[in-house]
């Protein structure tokens, strides 16, 4: 694999995670592809929320999109985030700029399989703002994510 211009470090595992398109840090061609161990040495958060999908409250960790956005030097308005099984959706950065998008790839302290929606889960903190508590908002909290495009 050759590496192209930047200063992100090659994954050493299984790739996660690949984000493509006006990116300052690449570790390939026009883009950044994460292991989770490299996903996991950027600044962690956590929420806590109940979804549509679980009966209780989960305590999801991980990395705050804007925080992985600023640490690859990314810009663009909008993200198309992909899953694994193709389901996309768009999310509008200025829109959701209130928000802390968590790309989960802990539940309750435990790695998140495929099995359990992982290994990433975009999050949305339901439980701490109502007004993302709707069929619309929910559609952009895409699990199984593996690739997210920047777009102007």
């Amino acid at each position: 694999m050759t590496v192209w211009a930047g200063d992100l470090a090659p994954p050493t595992g299984p790739v996660v995670l690949t984000v493509s398109g006006s990116l300052e840090r690449t570790n390939a061609r026009h883009q950044a592809s994460f292991d989770r161990q490299m996903l996991a040495q950027l600044p962690q958060s956590s929420v806590t929320t109940l979804t549509p999908w679980t009966e209780r409250p989960h305590r999801y960790q991980g990395v705050l999109l804007t925080d992985l956005l600023r640490h690859l030097g990314a810009s663009g308005s909008r993200v198309k985030a992909i899953a694994l099984n193709d389901y996309f959706t768009h999310l509008d950065l200025s829109e959701l700029s209130r928000f802390p998008l968590l790309l989960a790839t802990r539940v309750n302290g435990r790695e998140m399989r495929i099995r359990d929606k992982g290994p990433i889960w975009l999050i949305l903190p339901l439980s701490d703002f109502p007004e993302l508590d709707q069929p619309s908002f929910h559609e952009k909290m895409i699990w199984q994510l593996r690739r997210l495009e920047l777009l102007p």
